[in-house]
């Protein structure tokens, strides 16, 4: 548990830079009060009180005599420790001879080592920074906690490794092999001459292009004399002078944690990317690697050498890594990755706001596209991509974040290149609303019959899903390329926990899923489901691909006999995959339906003995599943899902109103109101739909008049209750509905946001262009 008593709690302040911990002001204060240290340590947090006739520490104020501290009593934390550090802030507020007088006694009693100059300084912020520095310098304090409280990297991989790299035995011999030695490697975090090199890549590190170039010392020889550096200088100048231009050469760092052996510079390496699974010959290439430095803040310091369990940066990885990656001497054949999802958990679903970017002026498209590729190296939560068209796409999370983005292109990545910024692309995905009645897709050639229906999946099943999607597909894809095999059991056994603790609530749908779950979309691992026929006795689950989804939920062993013909069950699943993204409403993925299949008709009469003229069997029964599909999520009521992003605002009761106001105009709505304990600050929290979020930072501060500042992050999906398809029938809904007008397209939200992305994607759209076609036109002018 973390607690200042346990010493794993440190008070600190970054712009002052001092830090403490109870353990440094109880060493104090023992010898001075004759009391044992770890007593003190104990009673500097919390109801303790020092009884200063006794000396003697009491808990809690009524266990003290009525003169034996001035009234009111303060606790040991507030009088041996915040006293002492606020008489030093004291001190700095005036610049007068008294206040100096003051800085002086207290760096004579606490023997600081500070120059006069710098504790009399006229600025109290330079002065309390170095008196502070001096009598409590933030490294010690930090890294004392960090080396008494944290595992070495020893122990801590030997307890991570399971995470880290979730890998059985092979079967195979040669596989054993590799497997065990990685394994010894990186639980022994051995670095020692043979040991295998492992290292994984958590990020790549920018490096500054303000001016102020970041200090790369070089190691020196020891044997090098003070007559030799003089001889020298005149090339150390010569190398200090080019170093700029290596820096521009190498504008990334890899931030790496070694895990097994050692890197030194001009080593060659292999580099596996998140996607390289075992044995395969893609997501893997060559590297060398051309320096390998200590991060020390903003300075980097070039070694010779880092070794197992150490953190360093690795230079020349830039156009082999892209964000996190594997790094090791073992070739891909016999390379077991670490794991995938370490690199984060972002998906595309977090990316809801989309803008497409041209240049100006053609010829600086691939500056562009470069820029581009180090913005996306640079931020975790961009994604960058060229669609079919040749359009350059840049996908961020919210409309701060694209701001952001856009200022790093136009300043640091993609300097000196114009180019125009699209309208933001809003993503949004369609679901349904009820059950709706069975539809039958029938093949060409009328030899396959499947009878189908969609009903909507209950929505905190559909989120848990969503928020799982990441695992189920390092699984599945784990499980295709070993064979059927999960080579992470602990991991298959948590998800499988999650799934059923929020299936299990849904009785009617998880009992049809123990005998009927077949897949799983868009990219088999969305939050949409396919259902079996009901005859699993007749219709057994045969496929790879299915067997291997039913059984990351299942104990499930498929039965040969029987089984449905492979065509037809592929068939039916590459329909459903196609459907779920790209709906009927606007082309958008489909979210939160479970699509059934209830019956499966063979008729083999009417297979000739020539070729069908309508095709293969595989391409008639997904586009009749696709089409099927389709109009079975139209007769089910549609609607239109949102993203939403979460907003916290810090605002005071003045401008609580404004804030409400901006918030509901926006279709926001407010979740949670607190206020700040010992502040008039409220704590707001609240819900925003990203198409109403550009401008909304802009207009909140304007309303508040600049006292509310507001930070969003994305949240979840939700439906948008109004019909995209409704139009009015009764006669007192035509009243109130005219169709002469526009107040229906007006009032219609989910119908314009329908009806604005399909215009942006080239697809029909019902426009009404005459109103009133037998109203007379009026062709007076007016003078």
């Amino acid at each position: 548990m973390f607690s200042p008593a346990n010493g794993n709690v440190a008070f600190a302040s970054a712009i002052d830079g001092w830090a403490f911990r109870v353990e440094n002001f109880a060493s104090m204060f023992a010898k001075k009060f004759g009391l044992k240290r770890e007593t003190l340590v104990r009673s500097l947090w919390g109801d303790y009180y020092v009884n200063a006739k006794t000396r003697r520490i009491v808990h809690g104020a009524d266990k003290l005599p009525k003169k034996a501290l001035p009234s009111p009593a303060k606790p040991m934390f507030v009088g041996f420790v915040l006293d002492n550090i606020w008489k030093i802030y004291e001190s700095v507020r005036n610049s007068d001879p008294e206040s100096m007088r003051k800085r002086s006694n207290i760096v004579e009693k606490l023997n600081l080592k500070v120059n006069a100059r710098d504790y009399g300084h006229r600025d109290g912020k330079v002065a309390v920074r170095a008196m502070m520095n001096s009598w409590l310098p933030a490294a010690k304090g930090l890294l004392d906690m960090v080396v008494e409280k944290l595992p070495s990297p020893v122990v801590a991989q030997r307890n991570r490794l399971g995470l880290l790299w979730p890998h059985s035995k092979p079967d195979n011999v040669e596989g054993a092999e590799a497997w065990l030695r990685m394994k010894n490697a990186m639980e022994n975090c051995d670095s020692s001459e043979g040991s295998p090199f492992i290292a994984f890549v958590s990020k790549m590190i920018q490096k500054p292009e303000d001016g102020s170039q970041p200090k790369i010392r070089q190691p020196k020889p020891r044997e090098e004399s003070k007559g030799a550096e003089e001889l020298q200088a005149p090339d150390t100048n010569v190398e200090a002078a080019s170093a700029p231009s290596t820096w521009e050469e190498q504008e990334f760092v890899a931030f790496t944690r070694v895990l097994s052996g050692s890197v030194k510079a001009e080593d060659q390496i292999y580099v596996y990317g998140p996607r390289f699974q075992s044995g395969s010959h893609q997501g893997w290439t060559n590297a060398e690697v051309a320096k390998v430095v200590l991060l020390m803040g903003r300075d980097m310091s070039a070694v010779e050498k880092v070794s197992a369990g150490s953190v360093c940066g690795v230079e020349g990885l830039d156009n082999a890594v892209l964000k996190t990656a594997t790094l090791s001497n073992i070739p891909p054949e016999q390379m077991l990755p670490l794991a995938s999802r370490l690199g984060g958990s972002e998906t595309a679903s977090d990316l809801v706001v989309r803008v497409a970017l041209e240049p100006h002026t053609p010829l600086e498209t691939e500056r562009l596209q470069l820029g581009m590729k180090k913005l996306n190296q640079a931020d975790p939560m961009v994604d960058t991509y060229v669609m079919e068209t040749g359009e350059l796409v840049l996908a961020v999370t919210g409309e701060l974040h694209l701001e952001r983005c856009l200022v790093d292109l136009r300043e640091r990545f993609a300097k000196g290149v114009r180019f125009h910024v699209s309208e933001p692309i809003i993503s949004f995905r369609e679901t349904v609303s009820t059950t709706g009645p069975t539809v039958v897709a029938t093949t060409a050639n009328k030899q396959v019959s499947i009878t189908l229906k969609a009903m909507p999946i209950p929505t905190s099943v559909a989120r848990k899903l969503d928020q799982e999607a990441p695992r189920i597909r390092t699984l599945l894809g784990e499980a295709k390329n070993n064979h059927d095999h999960v080579s992470q059991p602990e991991e298959l056994r948590k998800m499988r926990g999650t799934l059923v603790e929020v299936f299990e609530r849904e009785e009617e749908l998880f009992n049809m899923m123990k005998s009927r779950l077949w897949s799983s979309g868009p990219r088999s691992f969305g939050t949409n489901i396919l259902l079996g026929p009901p005859q699993a006795c007749k219709f057994p689950c045969y496929s790879k691909s299915i067997s291997m989804w039913r059984g990351l939920f299942f104990d499930y062993e498929p039965d040969e006999c029987n089984s449905l013909n492979p065509t037809i069950a592929n068939g039916i699943v590459a329909g459903f995959q196609h459907t779920t993204a790209a709906g009927p409403l606007c082309e958008e993925a489909i979210y939160g339906v479970c699509f059934a299949v209830e019956d499966i008709h063979i008729d083999d009469s009417v297979v000739g003995d020539g070729p069908d003229p309508y095709g293969p069997l595989s391409g008639q029964i997904i586009s009749s599943v696709k089409e099927a599909l389709r109009n079975t999520i139209m007769s089910s009521q549609p609607r239109l899902v949102e993203a939403l992003l979460r907003v916290e605002i810090q605002t005071t009761m003045d401008t609580l109103g404004s804030m409400y106001n901006v918030i509901s105009k926006r279709r926001g709505r407010v979740v949670r109101e607190e206020i700040k304990e010992g502040a008039s600050i409220f704590e707001v929290e609240a819900l925003v739909p990203v198409t109403e979020s550009f401008g909304f930072a802009d207009v909140l501060r304007m309303q508040t008049s600049g006292q509310a500042s507001p930070q969003m992050v994305r949240s979840h999906w939700e439906v948008l209750e109004q019909d995209p398809l409704w139009v009015p029938q009764t006669e007192e809904e035509l009243e109130d509905w005219s169709l002469e007008d526009k107040t229906l397209a007006n009032n219609n939200l989910a119908a314009k946001l329908v009806n604005r992305t399909r215009r942006r994607k080239g697809l029909h759209v019902v426009d009404k262009i005459v109103d009133k076609a037998e109203k007379q036109r009026t062709l007076k002018r007016n003078k």
